[in-house]
């Protein structure tokens, strides 16, 4: 017997998980409304020349891709960020910055090796555009904290680096490209023997060598107190006091306990220009929420805007966030009287709803 089935790395949610991933994103979307951002919808299909032009190292078979009637090759999106960053420059190509756009879209990604992941997934973040990091990073960074309150979960953290701490050392280095991607590879999976023997043959000086090897081990609550130890240029230590101001805000503000860093956090070193950040949640062995600043994005699809957003996947947060779907009561009813029940089910689902059952009874029953 055949059955049926869905393609790979998709997913049905039942009604309790449905109702659950509901609840889970009306709480989100109430903390980004409560903000000042603004809801906004894109197509799911973007011309893949978009995501070509907007991005250097494009890993083409993460994509999935198809033709259209005139021959041009389309792409299913696999973020928010880009068509979002799309639309601010051209539907707001005249519109004063900052601009704030909340989502909560399904996107698509091919995973070769899901390891737990899926590739479809329901994104719900926002985006801030126009703002510098200077004043938007602590609004965004406050945002994602609330978020990952609002989940009802305790023992939540927001890690953060700074994708720029990295380059930049490269950069004063004078380390090639490749290098660069090798070394950022090395230390984002934390390969210390591997990032060592490559260290070596670059015969980097001194400080800048134990700088490297250190980095994939700076993180904690006592990462920027390390970072601060070991910067061997002004650049670097600036950097470092930038970030070390950030956690003293978050620490008035009250999150400082659930703020930790990794300053070994290099990813996506062609999308990110500032800040990066993931929350974990205990009971989940991936991040739930990610994002970062992204400057140098809007510059390429022709409007040169400073922007930092992040997005929480909810469906990861299924198993640990419970919902407990409302009672229905159920209206049975002899079926010769269908306008009679649907009339009083009016009146009943004033307080609460009501499911009609028709039956061979000779009287309307309520029950639970």
């Amino acid at each position: 017997m055949n059955q049926i089935q869905i393609p790979s790395g998709m997913r049905d949610l039942l009604p309790q998980e449905a109702y659950a991933k509901q609840q889970l994103q009306r709480k989100i979307t109430d903390i980004y409304a409560s903000y000042g951002y603004q809801p906004l919808e894109t197509p799911l299909i973007e011309f893949y020349s978009t995501y070509r032009n907007a991005f250097s190292q494009l890993k083409e078979e993460t994509l999935y891709k198809f033709v259209d009637e005139s021959g041009q090759i389309l792409a299913v999106r696999t973020d928010m960020t880009l068509p979002i960053a799309r639309v601010c420059v051209s539907k707001y190509a005249n519109e004063k910055p900052p601009l704030r756009f909340s989502y909560c879209s399904n996107v698509y990604k091919v995973r070769q090796s899901f390891a737990g992941k899926r590739n479809e997934v329901t994104d719900c973040g926002i985006e801030l555009i126009g703002m510098d990091s200077k004043d938007g990073d602590i609004e965004v960074l406050s945002c994602a904290l609330d978020v990952m309150e609002c989940f009802g979960i305790d023992d939540y953290t927001l890690e953060i680096g700074n994708s720029d701490f990295f380059k930049l050392a490269c950069k004063q280095c004078d380390i090639s490209a490749e290098d660069a991607q090798v070394l950022a590879d090395l230390i984002d999976r934390k390969e210390i023997p591997a990032l060592n023997e490559k260290l070596h043959t670059l015969a980097l000086p001194e400080k800048a060598s134990a700088f490297f090897e250190q980095l994939p081990l700076m993180n904690g609550r006592w990462a920027l107190q390390t970072a601060r130890e070991l910067c061997f240029s002004d650049e670097l230590r600036e950097e470092t006091e930038n970030l070390i101001r950030l956690d003293e805000i978050l620490g008035r503000l009250g999150y400082g306990d659930k703020v930790t860093y990794d300053l070994g956090k290099v990813p996506h070193l062609d999308y990110y220009t500032g800040i990066i950040f993931e929350g974990y949640v205990k009971g989940i062995g991936t991040a739930v929420l990610s994002g970062g600043r992204y400057d140098a994005l809007l510059r390429k699809l022709g409007r040169d805007l400073p922007a930092i957003g992040f997005g929480v996947k909810t469906d990861s947060l299924l198993d640990v966030c419970e919902a407990q779907m409302p009672s229905v009561r159920k209206l049975i009813y002899p079926r010769e009287k269908a306008a009679e029940a649907l009339l009083k089910a009016r009146q009943l689902r004033k307080d609460g709803p009501v499911e009609l059952i028709p039956s061979d009874c000779e009287e309307m029953e309520v029950v639970l």
